[in-house]
């Protein structure tokens, strides 16, 4: 280092981090420490002392709900800037028991060939991923006997399954709007590039609609590379919505399990994954 240098504390890179950053980070915290960590609990999952790897972890909000949960976390992010917030707002108690990695999944150097993770967490993530055949085969090889995969999904079909509430005119409260058939489409395509105030995020629902998964597909998929469904939670309303919206949580075990009807009405699809007997 050259003398005289400054070194930016943690606290002070913070405080450069835009309000809107912040906020985003402190939603990824709540629903982390108000419910992912309280469901895997529940579910049996032990994560004092384990290795948690959580693939797309935008800027770790959730990756400090685990620390303070007794775990060690690592946190891929394909995003260097969000990595860099992440790093800047990671809380002091949480220095050297969090670490972030910069890359695609699929060429991630994350060191593993000393030990497996105890826990990988692929969080509202799983839908936007184009080749998902590709994916659900390298996490199958990431995953040891013991690992346990969480994966949390809105089913295309679901009311807002093609993330229009991230558009800021009146098409982000109409539900369903985005599974028209082509020719409906294509005319609220039109009206999103002409009058929405956020038009560009018309290539992330355009690319739901051509890689869109279904809670079948996806549980075939698992079948398929000889994955099982340890635990799941279905969601009418899921906890996102609570925290977004201050919309109550409601929960729909039962009609999760009702094949078609579900790819409709469930919001949100919660599973708990192991590998399966070899």
């Amino acid at each position: 280092m050259l003398r005289g240098a400054s070194v930016e504390s943690p606290a002070q890179a913070a405080q450069t981090v835009p309000e809107q950053k912040r906020n985003y980070w402190h939603y990824q915290y709540r629903l982390g420490k108000d419910y992912l960590v309280p469901l895997l609990r529940n579910w049996g999952v032990e994560l004092q002392g384990a290795w948690v790897l959580d693939i797309g972890c935008a800027e770790g909000g959730v990756l400090v709900a685990f620390c303070e949960a007794g775990a060690r976390c690592t946190g891929l992010e394909i995003s260097q800037e969000r990595a860099k917030i992440g790093r800047s707002l990671l809380p002091e108690t949480c220095q050297g028991e969090v670490s972030f990695v910069v890359g695609d999944f699929h060429h991630a150097p994350l060191m593993l060939s000393r030990r497996t993770p105890d826990l990988i967490l692929l969080r509202d993530v799983f839908e936007h991923l184009e080749d998902k055949l590709r994916v659900m085969a390298d996490l199958r090889r990431l995953m040891g006997r013991q690992t346990r995969l969480l994966i949390t999904f809105p089913p295309f079909f679901s009311p807002f399954g093609g993330h229009q509430q991230m558009l800021r005119g009146p098409l982000r409260k109409v539900p369903y709007f985005h599974a028209l058939p082509g020719p409906l489409w294509r005319l609220a395509r039109a009206y999103i590039r002409r009058y929405d105030a956020n038009p560009g995020f018309l290539a992330e629902m355009e690319k739901l609609r051509n890689h869109r998964i279904s809670i079948g597909a996806f549980e075939k998929m698992l079948r398929f590379y000889g994955l099982r469904v340890e635990r799941a939670q279905f969601y009418l309303m899921r906890p996102s919505h609570k925290l977004r919206y201050g919309w109550p949580v409601i929960s729909a075990n039962r009609l999760g399990r009702v094949p078609w009807l579900r790819e409709f009405l469930i919001s949100g699809a919660f599973f708990l994954i192991a590998r399966g007997e070899e």
